[in-house]
């Protein structure tokens, strides 16, 4: 496997952790939402990824092919002073577990974090090889 080899399975992962923290982001910015501006309720979603094969000698990587919804029943807080209560007082929220998302976007963070360090020592590496070659 070439330096490239390595830079481009690196690079896969950063795109698809990139990838994780926006679906992650946009769950947790939708966590309070009531209604989506086709009127309904917002559906959170999980980032699905695929192994791609990223090199001729048959190394792996990773690509992010879509988003899957995520199931659960709606949460309902009675708040009838909410301009989106039912007639009952109960607001309908997005099965949105905060927790959850935070920790998936924790961990991509630092899984591109780790992804980016790869990417650099394979850059230096294929620097210091050309230094030697001089």
């Amino acid at each position: 496997m070439s330096v490239f080899d390595t830079i481009r399975i690196a690079a896969s992962g950063l795109t698809a952790e990139r990838f994780r923290m926006d679906v992650a982001a946009g769950n947790l910015a939708n966590a309070q939402s009531t209604r989506s501006t086709t009127g309904s309720l917002y559906q959170p979603v999980a980032p699905v990824f695929e192994a791609v094969t990223m090199a001729q000698d048959g190394a792996m990587g990773v690509a992010a092919v879509g988003v899957a919804a995520i199931g659960g029943d709606p949460i309902r807080v009675y708040d009838p002073g909410h301009p989106d209560a039912d007639p009952t007082g109960y607001v309908t929220y997005p099965a949105v577990d905060t927790a959850t998302q935070m920790t998936d976007l924790m961990g991509a963070a630092r899984s591109f974090s780790m992804g980016a360090t790869v990417a650099q020592s394979a850059k230096q590496t294929a620097l210091d090889a050309i230094e030697i070659g001089r």
